[in-house]
């Protein structure tokens, strides 16, 4: 498996210089989904590349990520093709004067505090209501744009210490996920969001190339430490329903006993088996199908009605969550308090097999990296109203461990909640960085009024 992960860090050294290339010229939703997707699938190949003594699943394992490694090889080739066919040239970023950069710096703050109160205070009021979670659930997203927003900010004025300050706030986004409902994946891929649109708008990227086999080491200490604490933590989060103090004080220990990785620990190579090692998952998928046990869905996993709210249709059909899917075409169980997603591999390997896998991720890569470029076509413009009709939706495309169908309902739903946002003007944008009142278009008539007067 070694020569395996070789190609994956060849793939993703081609993804930053074919198609990232140079600062501003986007990328940050394509990276982090890579990333996101190499989070799942890597670590659990570097238990038997270290020492596979006493671990189970290494056949399927190994089958699982040669087809993540097709994935990832035809999501690379989508983005790629975004880039060279992209004919609209991002621009250079228009002046903006100081105040406009605090005034922009401080909506940023804004979004955070919307997105922090969406997420973590209405939604779980909104579970009796049908299909208000979604929309609001969508208004998360704003915790991330928001600190795109400052970042931007603060590279506007050259702010070193205005970027520091963002940056220390991302430590945070993991931490309140645990301490609020017991799951660390949802706020690690919200900082990843944040760390790589930093990644695709700076030009010089000695630090992170410099920072990044120190941050992953720690990561994934981290992680083997939050998993040996995270029983306990969902007990006291979940069903014990505790005290915001008491959860703190327990999520804590992930510190007061964290551990460095030891690849040579049983304990630690269980834990990136278990979690981190989406292979086995898709290779059980893969050797069943072939085993002749299971049909190919051919899109059955997705039902063209699933988008219909049930606030419009109360007796939609239930449908089955990742684990009954993962279950049905893996004949791999899992416990009812086990959380577990399909993930874009398995699903579109168990929809149209192979050519799925190709396809998709193909299709996937492409997508992202246009929306990505767009995004920074609209930082370079100021146009803010873009950025947040673009970018609420996208970032709900970054769950690679997740369900398609999920997927699909939440971009849908994102998307309209950042249209009503714009619609019923919820936010006031900066007038300096107001696309409309910059346009050539209302500069020029804004000229002719001024003549005339």
């Amino acid at each position: 498996m070694l020569g395996m992960l070789v190609l994956w860090f060849a793939l993703l050294a081609g993804l930053i210089i074919f198609a990232i290339g140079p600062g501003r010229q986007g990328g940050a939703l394509t990276l982090a989904y890579f990333i996101g997707l190499s989070l799942i699938h890597v670590p659990g190949v570097l238990v038997f590349v270290a020492n596979a003594s006493g671990m189970a699943y290494e056949q399927e394992t190994e089958i699982g990520f040669e087809l993540t490694l097709m994935g990832m090889i035809a999501f690379v080739a989508g983005a790629v093709l975004a880039v060279r066919t992209d004919k609209n040239r991002i621009g250079q970023q228009r002046p903006m004067s100081r105040a406009a950069a605090i005034e922009l710096a401080s909506l940023g703050w804004r979004f955070v505090v919307v997105g922090f109160l969406a997420y973590f205070v209405f939604v779980p009021l909104s579970f009796s209501v049908p299909s208000l979670t979604a929309g609001i659930a969508a208004l998360g997203a704003l915790l991330v744009i928001g600190l795109w927003l400052r970042l931007h900010a603060s590279m506007a004025m050259n702010d070193r210490r205005s970027t520091a300050v963002t940056l220390a706030t991302i430590p945070l986004l993991p931490f309140t996920t645990v301490v609020s409902g017991g799951f660390i994946s949802y706020g690690t891929y919200w900082a990843l969001s944040v760390v790589t649109f930093l990644f695709s708008v700076v030009r010089r990227r000695f630090w992170f190339y410099a920072l990044a086999p120190v941050v992953v080491f720690l990561g994934l200490s981290l992680f083997v430490t939050y998993m040996g604490e995270r029983t306990g933590i969902r007990q006291l989060v979940q069903q014990e329903q505790a005290a915001l103090t008491a959860r703190v004080t327990r999520v804590s220990t992930i510190f007061t006993q964290f551990q460095l990785l030891d690849l040579g620990s049983p304990i630690h190579r269980g834990h990136l088996n278990d979690r981190l090692n989406q292979n086995f998952l898709v290779g059980a998928g893969v050797m069943r199908h072939e085993d002749g046990l299971t049909d190919l869905a051919y899109g059955s996993t997705v039902p063209w009605w699933a988008p219909i709210p049930r606030a419009i249709w109360p007796d939609k059909p239930v449908i089955g969550g990742g684990g009954d899917l993962v279950a049905d075409y893996t004949g791999i169980f899992f416990g009812t308090e086990t959380s577990v997603g399909a993930g874009q591999v398995l699903e579109f390997y168990i929809n149209f097999g192979y050519a799925g896998v190709v396809a998709g991720f193909l299709g996937l890569g492409f997508l992202l990296m246009r929306i990505d470029r767009s995004i920074m076509r609209a930082f370079a413009t100021n146009d803010l109203r873009r950025v947040l009709l673009m970018a609420m939706p996208a970032l709900n495309l970054l769950q690679p461990g997740g369900n398609l169908l999920e997927i699909l309902v939440g971009t849908l739903s994102a998307y309209l909640t950042a249209y009503a946002l714009l619609y019923f003007k919820v936010f006031r944008f900066p007038e300096q960085l107001d696309a409309k009142s910059n346009s050539p278009v209302s500069a020029a008539r804004a000229l002719g009024r001024d003549r005339a007067v």
